[in-house]
């Protein structure tokens, strides 16, 4: 017997000599893929880092992401295919191979768009005022979607599957599609308006129904909104669209009206006296706007009423607004039991008369 007739022994038909083979195949594509994933990031990487584009930057990442994985996809390929395998099995092996290539394809394009998209195309139109930001973004997710569908319809090509019978067999069950897709297509359009009209955009913070807090982002179907209390809702485009909304950072001021009652046995004097205090306590404050007012308005059923109006200068600041409207009614409380001013209480005083 030769020193290497061991090779021909055969396990699961294929002598040790094939598996052999295929053992060194993978590590060849296995060291390709070490070597490839060395270069990408001290050589390539390092010189993207140097640029002031951000494709490169992008490039790199795909590189990084997707050829190392498909070089060793490719490793395990060219290992199986030098091994005798059953033909059906093989048919099986090698679908599965091409819609793990075909997805990593996709998720590299799709890679290369939103890069592109957000480093290039947004920043050049929304400098020439043609569109917003948000828009480009959701021109973005389009084409990704578009994407997905061609890679979805090419996975099923790959089994065999005739795309053009699959859409026309849909016939009828098309129609019952649409009208269940009504509310989606309703929430797209709507995403389409809400960016193209601009009514509001990530970042602001807006008003509408019982709901108040800052969009972070508008999607395809729902805008998110992140309210004052630290969660999350998620609104529908559709009835976002269909509502009234208070885009408060808007305003250059964020309004605070107040109220105090004195009692009904207060003098002319003492309602003067409460006035001048609320004015110059409103006058020496820094964080509100000069444009405040300050007025003795009702005679209400239990005491006299004063209403006051003041706005913070910083909008978007509710922790601001929430420490000047504190440091405020301190002021007030502290200066009118100075004063001796009696604030009022609901009370009913009943007169009898003999």
């Amino acid at each position: 017997m030769g020193t290497f007739d061991f090779l021909q022994y055969q396990y699961f038909g294929n002598t040790i000599e094939r598996y052999l083979i295929a053992l060194g195949v993978f590590f060849l594509f296995l060291f390709g893929a070490i070597i490839l994933h060395f270069l990408i990031k001290n050589i390539f990487g390092k010189i993207a880092e140097k640029t002031e584009t951000k494709i490169d930057d992008t490039i790199v990442l795909i590189l990084n992401k997707i050829a190392v994985f498909v070089l060793v996809l490719g490793g395990f390929y060219f290992a199986l295919k030098a091994l005798i395998i059953p033909q059906n099995i093989w048919q099986v092996i090698e679908n599965v191979f091409q819609v793990v290539l075909i997805l990593k394809i996709i998720q590299g394009m799709t890679m290369l768009i939103d890069s592109i998209m957000e480093n290039y195309l947004a920043k050049y139109l929304a400098s020439k005022g043609h569109f917003d930001i948000q828009l480009t973004k959701l021109i973005s997710r389009i084409i990704n979607i578009s994407l997905w569908v061609i890679g979805v319809s090419l996975i099923l090509r790959v089994f065999n599957y005739d795309i053009t019978a699959i859409i026309t067999g849909l016939g009828i069950g098309g129609l019952a599609i649409a009208l269940a897709a009504q509310d989606t297509l309703g929430n797209f359009f709507s995403s389409v308006s809400i960016i193209a009209d601009r009514p509001f955009k990530i970042g602001d913070i807006i008003k509408f129904d019982t709901y108040e807090g800052t969009i972070t982002d508008i999607g395809l179907r729902t805008t998110r909104i992140e309210t004052y209390f630290g969660t999350q809702i998620a609104v529908p485009n559709s009835y976002l669209a269909k509502s009234v909304v208070e885009n408060l950072s808007k305003r250059k001021s964020r309004r605070c009206d107040g109220k105090i009652e004195l009692v009904y046995s207060s003098k002319p004097s003492q309602i003067k006296k409460a006035l001048a205090i609320i004015k110059d306590i409103l006058k020496d404050n820094k964080e509100i706007t000069e444009d405040f007012r300050v007025n003795f308005t009702d005679f209400d059923d239990s005491s006299l009423r004063i209403e006051y109006t003041y706005f913070v200068k910083s909008p978007d600041d509710y922790n601001l607004f929430l420490k000047t409207k504190n440091a405020i009614n301190l002021e007030i409380k502290e200066a009118f039991e100075k004063a001796k001013l009696e604030m009022a209480f609901p009370t009913n005083t009943i007169y009898m008369g003999k």
